[in-house]
């Protein structure tokens, strides 16, 4: 046998064995006898093998048990009975199951790892496919329920149970024209859009992965290898698995996925396109008649596809592969019945009308190269609505002629009385020509300023600084990025238009830079609270903008109550304070009375109110403020008790955390240590569970570290000075640390800064006064290095002005004590004092001063004058 007889039958053998088994006897017939010999014998020992290769191989070393898949049936696995298998895969076995909490009578599909596929890998993107389910809240995507680990350590996630067709198979059972195909298309492309949203390209997309039930609402599954475009998973973890196990189904592959080249969304647009072509026309794009990859590589990569109006009834078998026959969580094994049909009324007259913008579509969303597809789902699903009601599509030539035919399509009436008068014929085509050449303009300048945006978005602020924004050290690098950040942003809203989507992208971009410049998470801030406040006001001034044009979009209204809290909350101004807040509680109160379950439009509540609270602490209603926090706390407790996953539960138990330190902090100021004590031990707790968890986390660092002070404040003032002080060194331990590691994170510093005035608070009621005065120069020389690094940040300032204060108070009590250098000691403390007097007068003019800085004000005036009385005696000696 010579190598070209051997690679006849190695192709035909392929072809062969995918084939049902009454197919393969009338299509080897075909074939020379030689061959055909050679290959019934492959054939058959290919049967008697059993999968030896696949399987049989784990079996003989014990890695799987021939009876394993019945074993869970009927078991118990935590809080779920095992009903029946409803499919399995390479990975895993997917159960029909039931949750045996009386409380609760719903069927949900169980997704478990087969044994002897548990490897690092495959754990590794079976946890990835929980935290892309976790995060996903949309009605057209299968929901995640649940998720962990059986007692023999085989992780499990718990889905949603989906009873449904495959899109074809249920269209082609009702009936489905053309329109309600495309439409129900189209809500298929805004599950997609959504992930692409939350930065995960599916990478999987095909009918059998696309579920439609039996009231026709299509349901997304599988996010088995989908790809993550944020930095919580490497490359490593992504494409090297995806790579080992091509997991892909070539039919629906996309052209850089069968080269093994990055994936975007682009290659999700490619995919739609294949499904909607099988959809419309009952065909697939390509003929797979070889399962050899270089011959499946070689189709896709160089072969075009027809119209799909051009298919004749010859193509209209779909040749179904093993790669089509896979297990989904919510279907079974799918059956190779390889008919698919458009409509069974009317099949030829439905492929005539894919003729013209369709075809076009179609084709479109195929081409080979991503640059030359659409380059958003967005942008795909809009050319079909456009074309469902008769306007221009974007994959049609733009021509004066494509646009008219489309005219007179929707207005035949007016055309045809336009008629009768040529000159108001021939001045309508001459305003139409110019209309349609400013409409396309505009349209090609407000995608080209979206892509921009799109890639600012993605690439400097939701994908670099993602990457970097807990890791030590990272402060430097992050300001970088916020300056790249705003060079873009500025540029585009000088120049922007009205698309909504390119205000979305823009208000998005502003409130991530300011966020990175003040927020108190990410592992610190870069330390320009008036930058960011300026920031939030500008993506605000937009927002403000896009309610006024959708006032019914609750989308862009949690949006603009998200900023309003935001502004109040850095805003240095009283009154605004508490009237940004209110006006974000009122809108957030609003959404959640309207849909009560929405966990995200909960959260944003409980901020609002937090925010508020704190306002109202600074006007010094301490019992509002308490009852504020309360109302806020509430809700962070009970989000906290919410099944979900591990990352949103340590992070609304932080805000619990967060809640107790500052109620705690509300007690103080009302003389009630005690109460405040017993929050602040709650709340340590909390915290030192979230560090231990997340170790690399800064920001939960911190908390722990601010806990720790709190404690020592209470502590002091119930007199209980030796663990006051240990609590103390505690924190001060930790912080030092973080700013060791960052020494650019301001917070971090501040937080330094602060306890090293504590603790020279605490060692001056020990009296060891040398030691306290060391602690207290140390806080100064901290605050002043932040306020050098930023001098328009007027908190700062009042911070400063605080320590300055405190620090000439000290040196006064420590002169009175003093026999000798007593007049130098004192005008010491006098120099300190009236630097700090100096800072709260000029902030006061400006209306600057919060009630409690204030209050310090007068304590300042006070000490100088009592220093200013005892350097007067001084002198008449």
């Amino acid at each position: 046998m010579n190598s070209t007889e051997w690679q006849q039958i190695k192709e035909t053998f392929n072809t062969a064995i995918d084939l049902p088994e009454d197919e393969r006897a009338p299509f080897l017939e075909k074939c020379a006898e030689n061959i055909c010999r050679e290959v019934q014998k492959l054939i058959k020992s290919h049967d008697n093998a059993s999968d030896f290769i696949v399987e049989s191989a784990f079996f003989d070393v014990g890695l799987i048990d021939e009876n394993e898949a019945d074993f869970y049936v009927g078991k118990q696995i935590d809080d779920y009975k095992i009903l029946k298998e409803i499919g399995h895969g390479g990975m895993g076995t997917v159960y029909l199951a039931a949750k045996t909490d009386e409380s609760f009578d719903k069927k949900v599909a169980i997704k478990l790892i087969k044994r002897g596929m548990d490897t690092t890998a495959v754990l590794k993107r079976f946890v990835m496919e929980r935290k892309i389910l976790a995060g996903l809240e949309n009605p057209n995507i299968a929901s995640l329920l649940d998720g962990g680990s059986t007692a023999d350590g085989l992780p499990y996630l718990v889905m949603e149970y989906i009873e449904g067709l495959p899109i074809t198979k249920f269209c082609d059972s009702h009936h489905y024209s053309i329109e309600e195909r495309l439409a129900l298309f189209r809500k298929v492309c805004s599950a997609i859009s959504y992930a692409h949203q939350n930065l995960i390209v599916h990478r999987d997309i095909k009918p059998s992965n696309i579920l439609v039930t039996g009231d026709g609402a299509p349901k997304l599954l599988d996010f088995g290898i989908a790809k993550l475009l944020h930095p919580d998973w490497s490359q490593e973890t992504t494409e090297a698995t995806a790579t080992m196990f091509r997991l892909m189904t070539p039919e629906y592959a996309s052209p850089e996925q069968i080269r093994g080249l990055p994936i975007t969304t682009a290659s999700d647009v490619y995919s739609l396109g294949v499904v909607l072509y099988e959809l419309l026309s009952g065909a697939r794009p390509f003929k797979i008649e070889s399962r050899l990859p270089e011959k499946v590589a070689q189709l896709i990569l160089t072969e075009e596809p027809i119209k799909p109006s051009a298919i004749s009834d010859s193509k209209f078998k779909i040749q179904n592969s093993k790669s089509e026959i896979e297990t989904n969580p919510n279907e079974g094994q799918r059956t190779t019945d390889g008919e698919s049909k458009t409509n069974p009324k009317s099949k030829n007259q439905n492929l005539k009308s894919l003729r013209g913008d369709l075809d076009n579509i179609i084709l479109k969303a195929l081409r080979k190269e991503p640059a030359r597809r659409y380059q958003s789902v967005q942008e795909f699903s809009e050319d079909i609505r456009r074309h469902l009601v008769g306007l221009p599509v974007t994959a049609t030539a733009d021509t004066v002629f494509y646009r008219f035919g489309k005219f007179v399509k929707r207005h035949l009436v007016g055309v045809l009385a336009g008629l009768v008068i040529v000159a108001t014929l021939l001045l309508a085509t001459v305003i139409t020509t110019w209309q349609s050449i400013v409409a396309r303009r505009e349209r090609e300048r407000a995608e080209q300023r979206f892509n921009q945006v799109r890639k600012l978005a993605n690439i400097i602020l939701f994908d670099y600084h993602e990457r970097i924004k807990n890791l030590p050290g990272a402060t430097e690098t992050r300001k970088k990025l916020v300056t790249d950040a705003l060079e873009y942003l500025d540029n585009l809203a000088q120049n922007s238009d009205d698309s909504p989507e390119l205000k979305r992208e823009l208000v998005l971009a502003y409130q991530k830079v300011a966020e990175i410049q003040s927020g108190i998470a990410e592992g610190g801030n870069t330390g320009e609270t008036g930058a960011a406040l300026e920031n939030y006001r500008k993506a605000m001034a937009i927002q403000e903008n896009l309610v006024s044009m959708f006032p019914e979009n609750d989308g862009d209204r949690r949006i603009l109550a998200n900023l309003y809290a935001n502004i109040g909350d850095k805003t240095a101004d009283l009154q605004s304070q508490e009237d940004f807040c209110r006006k974000a509680v009122g809108i957030l109160s609003e959404l959640v009375e309207k849909d009560p379950q929405n966990t995200a439009t909960r959260t944003d509540l409980a901020n609002a109110l937090y925010f508020l609270a704190a306002a109202i602490r600074s006007k010094g209603d301490y019992d509002e403020a308490i009852a504020t926090y309360r109302r806020a706390g509430e809700i962070y407790e009970n989000l906290g008790q919410v099944d979900d996953n591990a990352e949103k539960r340590t992070a609304r138990l932080r805000r619990v955390a967060l809640n107790y330190k500052t109620i705690g902090g509300v007690f103080e100021q009302k003389s009630d240590s005690g109460s405040a004590l017993e929050l602040y031990r709650k709340a340590i707790d909390i915290d030192l569970e979230n560090a231990a968890s997340n170790p690399n986390n800064v920001q939960y660092k911190l908390d722990s570290a601010f806990t720790y002070n709190s404690i020592a404040s209470a502590l002091t003032n119930l007199g209980n000075y030796k663990e006051a002080r240990e609590n103390c060194q505690k924190a001060l331990a930790i912080q030092e640390k973080v700013v060791a590691e960052d020494p650019k994170n301001s917070f971090a510093k501040y937080a330094v800064a602060r306890t090293f005035r504590r603790m020279g608070d605490i060692l001056q009621l020990l009296e060891k006064y040398v030691e306290a005065g060391e602690y207290y120069r140390k806080s100064i020389q901290k605050m002043e290095e932040l306020v050098q690094s930023n001098p328009n940040d007027d908190g700062q300032k009042a911070r400063l002005a605080e320590f300055y204060t405190v620090f000439g108070e000290f040196l006064y009590k420590s002169a009175l004590r003093k026999n000798n250098q007593k007049l130098s000691s004192l005008r010491v403390a006098q120099t300190f004092q009236k630097r700090g007097l100096e800072i709260f007068t000029n902030l006061q003019s400006q209306n600057k001063l919060s009630k409690s800085s204030k209050t310090i004000l007068s304590e300042a005036q006070d000490n100088l004058q009592k220093t200013e009385v005892e350097l007067a005696k001084l002198s008449t000696k």
